[in-house]
């Protein structure tokens, strides 16, 4: 049964360990700090878990490790409806400086320069892939199991790039160079695992493919790979009617990483049965046992290895908005991200502007990874040169371990 277990459960919860959407409210020209100041450094962090069936128990369940209770495992299980089942996480670092006006008679755009840490992993699964990984395959003893279509990805990188920024409207351009630390992807079109009587035989049909980097680690601290990307933001606003209206179209990440010559991929499209291992020669029992070279041609799992191009996350959006009252902001957003798992994800922000210094709001989103969160935001600036900003894209996800979707995001920014 272990056999089975491994099968289904290999593209599975591996992105359920990381902490995508941050949510920052939209400027204020009373409570942001004043624009003209020569420089400006940011300090931005976010972390955003998100799935549509799983409950947060199990994750953290497993992330606190332990024995994970049947009753917890069977919650998620009875919530799962059809096999449209998605989980993902983004996380990300970046710390940025904005100079002074390149020519302050000729043009309004600053000098901007950023660094930033990414990693962002999405999935896809059926229901049978789920219960077959944390309940094993006896409840399917002689029937089969559908484990696709689904899929994994998941990708860790660093950037460091250049551009300019506009001082009125917070119009960006910047180009990063991008540093490849290791990625992973497993699309898998057919799958199925069919569990004879008493388990004695397994047999698996599967079609897919998979695609790695240097299998000898990706950390941080690793380049495997490297790329370009390009980030731009255009913000607009004009007058509708007696309504300040806004308008903004943004794409992030939008390039490559090269993944080197020691990056790994298999294509496979196979029916596999398992017995048992054969063994005619009782003195070669050792090469039935570890004998890497055996296992992998009898399962078919030869690595390719060459180099391999593929495109970044990247993540477009779209903005438009209206001033309410004197204090007050609403807008509605459109977002989509290049990556497995995520669909479109719509949100609805209202906010408000308390005194000179706080703007607080609240947002409603439907989408990416996920389904329907309610979030907070609160921005706060500290005399003339600090402004800080924290939120979350979902309340609940911090009092109630049956709802779905956990993130946070915090934003220093310092100007002198």
């Amino acid at each position: 049964m272990g056999s089975s277990r491994w099968i289904a459960g290999v593209v599975l919860f591996s992105s359920l360990n990381g902490i995508g959407q941050t949510v920052l409210l939209q400027p204020d020209t009373i409570v942001d700090l004043n624009a003209w100041w020569s420089n400006s450094i940011r300090i931005h962090g976010s972390a955003d878990y998100n799935s549509n069936t799983v409950f947060n128990e199990l994750p953290l369940g497993i992330y606190r490790g332990g024995d994970l209770s049947r009753s917890i495992r069977e919650r998620s299980l009875n919530a799962f409806d059809g096999d449209q089942n998605t989980a993902g996480y983004v996380a990300e670092g970046r710390l940025s400086w904005a100079g002074s006006l390149c020519n302050a008679e000729r043009t309004m755009w600053r000098p901007l320069i950023s660094v930033a840490h990414h990693e962002v992993g999405g999935l896809r699964f059926t229901k049978d892939q789920f219960a077959i990984t944390f309940f094993g395959n006896a409840a399917y003893e002689n029937q089969t199991a559908e484990l696709a279509p689904s899929g994994f990805e998941q990708i860790r990188y660093q950037t460091i790039g250049i551009g300019a920024q506009h001082r009125n409207n917070g119009s960006i351009v910047r180009v990063d160079l991008v540093r490849g630390n290791g990625f992973s992807s497993v699309d898998v079109q057919n799958a199925t695992l069919f569990t004879a009587i008493d388990g004695r035989e397994l047999r698996t049909d599967v079609a897919g493919e998979y695609y790695a980097s240097d299998t000898a680690g990706g950390s941080w601290d690793r380049s495997n790979g490297i790329g370009a990307a390009l980030t731009g933001q255009w913000n607009t606003s004009f007058n509708l009617g007696t309504r300040k209206m806004r308008f903004g179209v943004a794409v992030e990440d939008l390039g490559f990483v090269a993944w080197n010559e020691r990056s790994v991929s298999i294509t496979k499209d196979t029916l596999v049965t398992y017995d048992g291992w054969q063994v005619d020669n009782i003195f070669a029992l050792d090469d039935v046992i570890i004998g890497k070279d055996v296992v992998l041609d009898t399962l078919g799992l030869r690595y390719k290895r060459g180099s391999i191009t593929r495109l970044l996350p990247f993540r477009a959006h779209l903005m438009i908005g209206m001033d309410m009252w004197n204090t007050g902001y609403l807008s509605l957003n459109l977002d989509q991200r290049n990556i497995v798992g995520y669909i479109p994800q719509i949100s609805l922000m209202a906010s408000r502007r308390f005194g000179q210094r706080t703007q607080l709001g609240a947002v409603a989103s439907y989408g990416g990874f996920g389904v329907f969160r309610l979030g907070l935001a609160a921005k706060h600036r500290i005399g003339k040169h600090v402004l800080l900003q924290l939120s979350t894209p979902h309340v609940p996800g911090f009092f109630m371990g049956r709802t779905r979707g956990l993130g946070l995001s915090f934003e220093a920014e310092f100007a002198f």
